[in-house]
């Protein structure tokens, strides 16, 4: 029975240059980062994850993880977890803490299925004999008045995607003005979603929503900040598109809360910073019990990505019938991000509206160590 051996985390970042950052109605975002997690057997097998946070918090809890798991079975994880939790009660279900668990988790069923030769998505229940459809993270704010939403969406192929999301939230106007340029570049055709990025209080997403729906669109992400449990069930009973959110959630109780109040139409919930494929796994069930469709956010490294790959090729058809009339949608930001596109040698690419599930054992990663140390900070 193998054990897990060591537990090591590298801190990586790449530093945008000035101007080029990635703008929401937030602010602008001028890094991208990975805690790239490794969980190394007595059998010598390495698993890889990753866990979203500011990479000096990551690196700190995962430390703390390390001795706790090391010379445990490595298929004792949910175990352990349970053990911590209790033990560290104090810390919470949610946060950083319960993302460096989950980064964890998702390294060690890496490394589970390279022990038994077998994908990831056959460890997490099967695959899905449906494709995935994906959908272009694009749109951003900018300050850079040649690369405004227009042109960010005109440099976009087409037939790469199914979908695209866009950045508003900045105020209705505005918002009018981008989902009117957004809808005439992509066309009639395509899928059409926004990201408010929590910036709005109800009043005022309700305004911006029932201006921007004549545009045909299909969610409205994160109108509000996560803790408005309150909030979001009331706007989704008052407004004209359907009502997304996850991403700034982490942990199942604070998902619980959410499909409970019916305040979403559709969950995203978030592998590398909601805490893991087991964690995710009981918010899937949720969703389901409570007859909610879910959608695989992802905005990080390769291995962010090929996690949410395998998690969504996993999860079964809801509703379950040949004619669902929209399908699940994993997201691809389109942004500028060597860690996605170079932390390893055989990175995933869209094509043709879909993303192909990655081949081989374990999450199908081949690490591009050159890479690493290029952008290895602290």
């Amino acid at each position: 029975m193998p054990k897990i051996a060591k537990i090591e985390i590298t801190s990586l970042e790449y530093i945008l240059e000035a101007g080029k950052g990635y703008g929401n109605a937030r602010g602008v975002n001028n890094r991208r980062n990975c805690s790239l997690i490794k969980v190394t057997t007595d059998e010598g097998v390495t698993g890889l994850g990753d866990a979203a946070g500011p990479l000096g918090v990551i690196r700190e809890y995962v430390k703390l993880l390390t001795p706790i798991f090391t010379g445990r079975s490595l298929y004792d994880f949910d175990m352990v977890a349970s053990e911590i939790r209790n033990r560290m009660y104090h810390f919470g279900s949610q946060g950083h803490f319960i993302a460096a668990l989950g980064g964890i988790n998702i390294a060690v069923f890496d490394a589970m299925g390279k022990t038994l030769n077998l994908p990831v998505h056959d460890l997490l229940g099967g695959r899905n004999p449906r494709k995935l459809a994906c959908y272009a993270t694009t749109g951003y704010f900018t300050d850079n008045p040649k690369a405004g939403i227009a042109a960010q969406l005109s440099a976009l192929p087409k037939d790469m995607f199914a979908g695209v999301k866009i950045k508003i939230g900045a105020s209705v106007a505005s918002d009018v003005q981008r989902v009117r340029e957004a809808r005439e570049a992509i066309g009639d055709d395509m899928l059409l979603m926004v990201d408010y990025n929590g910036n709005y209080t109800v009043d005022i997403a309700l305004e911006s929503m029932r201006a921007i729906a004549p545009f045909n669109i299909q969610w409205c992400e994160e109108p509000l900040p996560p803790h408005d449990v309150a909030g979001y069930a009331e706007l989704r009973s008052r407004s004209p598109i359907r009502l997304s959110a996850g991403e700034a959630h982490s942990g199942a109780p604070e998902f619980k809360q959410m499909i409970e109040a019916r305040a979403l139409d559709i969950v995203q919930p978030p592998l590398t910073g909601g805490g893991g494929f087991s964690e995710m796994k009981t918010v899937v069930q949720l969703a389901a019990m409570n007859n909610l469709r879910v959608s695989l956010p992802c905005w990080g490294s390769a291995i962010a990505l090929n996690a949410a790959i395998h998690f969504a090729a996993s999860i079964p058809t809801w509703p379950h019938t040949d004619h669902s009339p929209y399908p699940m949608l994993v997201e691809y930001d389109v942004g500028n991000n060597p860690l996605r596109d170079e932390l390893v040698t055989n990175a995933v690419k869209p094509a043709n509206g879909e993303i192909p599930i990655p081949a081989g054992a374990g999450l199908g990663l081949q690490l591009n160590e050159g890479t690493v140390s290029k952008y290895t900070v602290g």
